[in-house]
């Protein structure tokens, strides 16, 4: 609860300050990359956060004060517990991954001496990733019994997302084609973050098929594509905004 409300502040801090307290002249259209990814990545937190706290709530009553939302003896759901946490644990994995793509964006622009390519279709995507990443949580959820037309509905907004991230890979691609190259250690690490990334999302559109995904749950490969997409990638991704801006601080 206490992490929860940090977050929502800290959220409603960065999208007021966003929002309303820009440099004279600084339309959205020229905000930096970085800071378009924390103003969703805060959208993100804000819509997801109340719902695990709503959770954790009933999850503290069922265990303290005899309520039974989660326990069948009481005529509760133990899946409904999972459909609330999964609903705050899918745009979570982005919360963490777009400020890392964010600091990508900034650091492949200035270390191939050229403007990012396709701006307007960058931010689109992250909006687009954004959207999307509210309405998979179900993805999680294949073998909790779920209804197999559900299941199909989850993998077609799930399969949607490779679409926006592809975006962001191809863009990110072609800012360094013909670039002027500086291969300092925060181009590294985001160099890195561009492999982690495509590698985590090829195996995420084989676990976003549900048939497919039944068949390997359970197993590392699970766990492999969710390493690179949440750990790995985000790592680099700090690593590299450290490498990148630290010396100017």
């Amino acid at each position: 609860h206490l992490s929860g409300a940090a977050s929502i502040l800290g959220s409603i801090n960065f999208i007021t300050t966003i929002f309303n307290m820009r440099a004279p002249g600084m339309t959205m259209h020229r905000l930096p990359l970085y800071v378009w990814s924390v103003l969703v990545t805060s959208f993100l937190l804000l819509l997801s956060l109340p719902v695990l706290g709503g959770a954790i709530t009933m999850l503290l009553t069922d265990r303290n004060f005899n309520t039974s939302f989660f326990d069948p003896a009481g005529g509760g759901d133990p899946i409904l517990y999972q459909h609330l946490f999964w609903f705050l644990g899918h745009p979570e994995v982005y919360i963490v991954l777009l400020p890392a793509l964010g600091i990508t964006s900034e650091i492949i622009a200035t270390n191939s001496r050229k403007p990012i390519f396709g701006y307007r279709a960058m931010i689109m995507s992250i909006l687009a990733i954004a959207f999307l990443s509210t309405i998979v949580w179900g993805h999680h959820m294949f073998i909790s019994g779920m209804n197999p037309f559900l299941g199909s509905v989850f993998t077609f907004t799930t399969l949607l997302i490779a679409i926006p991230s592809a975006v962001k890979a191809f863009n990110y691609i072609t800012t360094l084609w013909k670039g002027n190259l500086q291969l300092n250690p925060a181009m590294l690490f985001s160099i890195g973050l561009v492999s982690t990334f495509i590698t985590g999302g090829l195996t995420g559109i084989i676990l976003g098929d549900s048939t497919l995904d039944i068949n390997v749950h359970d197993t590392y490969f699970v766990v492999a594509h969710f390493h690179l997409v949440m750990g790995i990638s985000a790592l680099y991704g700090m690593f590299a905004g450290i490498y990148h801006w630290f010396p100017r601080m």
